[in-house]
């Protein structure tokens, strides 16, 4: 059985997790380079690199080095399953490594690029799930060699910043997906009106408002059976989808207004969230009046 992280770890993680929560941005490059430093003065470790995974190439780049040349080593490409960081790569393992040319794995060749000499090594594969998006590598622990417990640390902060990383780029996607969504919605000729579960407004567009005659400063969020007194026909249409899960196509809708007929043709549809639940439902109508005088 596991124990908590020791009191030694307690500062630096508290820092990482503050750090995260204030992070509003997918560069990863950024997000990793503090880690980093947090990993390395945690740890006691007087050098770190984090490796970039190129999956066409299959290939380790070096994208930020902390006691090592970055640039020196950016030029030196590690192909998967070569030297240390390429061999986590491959097997998707943790190792501590005690005495580096010692063993087999390590490639001496990039201590003679950058000059620095390697003593023991902690390195880990940084997981999305099942996709391999890089490594960590953090050399020459002061005073000894790398512990386990050293090691689940590592890995538990790894692991909160692949998934803080993943949860910012699905943000970011979901932004630019709702925006463009938005924007056709709010030009399109015809009238779209939704609501939420609760039957309440998260969405009319401009056509909308004016097809029903509803004021353009009008707020979201308002009951539907509220916004629609005059049309309370269309807030049941809703209520009904959303109860029923059950839409229609091409149907007709008489109401009255300012002492006149409309005729309005609409369809619904079921709305749903990112995980495929129904979140709500909409309307889309157009004034078919003239078509049926």
């Amino acid at each position: 059985m596991k124990t908590p992280l020791s009191g030694g770890y307690l500062g630096a993680f508290y820092d990482i997790l503050e750090f995260l929560s204030q992070v509003r941005e997918t560069d990863e490059e950024r997000v990793w380079s503090r880690v980093l430093e947090k990993l390395s003065v945690a740890l006691d470790a007087e050098a770190a690199t984090y490796f970039l995974y190129m999956p066409r190439e299959r290939k380790l780049i070096a994208r930020y080095s902390l006691g090592v040349s970055a640039d020196k080593l950016a030029g030196f490409p590690i192909p998967m399953g070569e030297g240390v960081c390429g061999w986590v790569a491959k097997h998707h393992e943790d190792i501590i490594i005690e005495d580096a040319y010692k063993d087999a794995r390590f490639l001496s060749k990039a201590d003679e690029i950058t000059g620095f000499t390697t003593r023991n090594i902690l390195a880990l594969p940084l997981m999305d799930r099942l996709d391999l998006t890089g490594v960590v590598e953090l050399l020459n622990k002061r005073g000894g060699c790398f512990t386990a417990e050293d090691m689940r640390f590592a890995d538990s902060v790894c692991r909160l910043c692949v998934v803080t990383l993943r949860s910012l780029r699905f943000e970011a996607m979901v932004g630019k997906v709702s925006s463009y969504h938005s924007s056709v919605l709010q030009n399109l000729g015809g009238g779209f009106l939704a609501v939420d579960l609760q039957g309440r407004t998260v969405l009319i567009n401009p056509a909308a408002k004016k097809l029903l005659s509803l004021s353009p400063d009008l707020p979201l969020n308002l009951p539907a059976a509220q916004v629609l007194q005059h049309v309370p026909e269309m807030a049941d249409i809703l209520m009904k989808t959303v109860s029923t899960r059950h839409t229609v196509k091409r149907q007709e809708l008489r109401w009255r207004h300012d002492g006149a007929e409309h005729i309005l043709g609409y369809s619904t549809l079921l709305l749903q969230d990112p995980d495929g639940n129904t979140s709500g439902a909409g309307i889309t109508f157009q004034d078919i009046t003239q078509f049926k005088a």
